[in-house]
């Protein structure tokens, strides 16, 4: 096994002894022959399948006593709560937005930054348009 390879796979046992046991960390480390701080620089927060109330990014449990107690919190804006205070991912009135892949390539800025411009005015004047005809309907009634 490579070193990058034998890394990773210390991440993925430590994190699947971390989150799908009930063992304690200092059985985990000694397990896994590595001291307490090692294995926390190891351990990634879980997903929960619960979106951010105040920006939409999936939050996230930091550890197992914030799953234990139901407490999420968002690495994007920073804002932690219970879950009861987050949104189900694609649930109702939830919008879920593409996940960037890494493996595909960006798109060349050719049209795409060249139509940007004229999408964004578009836009702007479709609003004017819905907000004059919402005054001019409410003024006949």
């Amino acid at each position: 096994m490579t070193g990058d390879h034998a890394d990773r796979e210390s991440e993925r046992r430590a994190n699947e002894l971390y989150w799908g046991s009930d063992v304690s960390v200092n059985q985990i480390a000694e397990e896994l022959d590595l001291s307490k701080g090692m294995l926390y620089g190891l351990i990634r927060p879980e997903p929960s399948g619960l979106s951010c109330p105040a920006c939409g990014d999936e939050v996230v449990y930091p550890n197992r006593t914030a799953k234990e107690r139901e407490l999420v919190a968002c690495a994007s804006c920073g804002w932690e709560g219970d879950e009861s205070e987050a949104a189900v991912i694609g649930g109702e009135g939830a919008v879920t937005l593409p996940v960037a892949d890494d493996d595909v390539p960006a798109p060349p800025p050719g049209i795409f930054a060249e139509r940007r411009g004229q999408v964004m005015v578009g836009g702007a004047l479709l609003g004017a348009a819905a907000g004059l005809a919402l005054v001019l309907w409410s003024r006949r009634r």
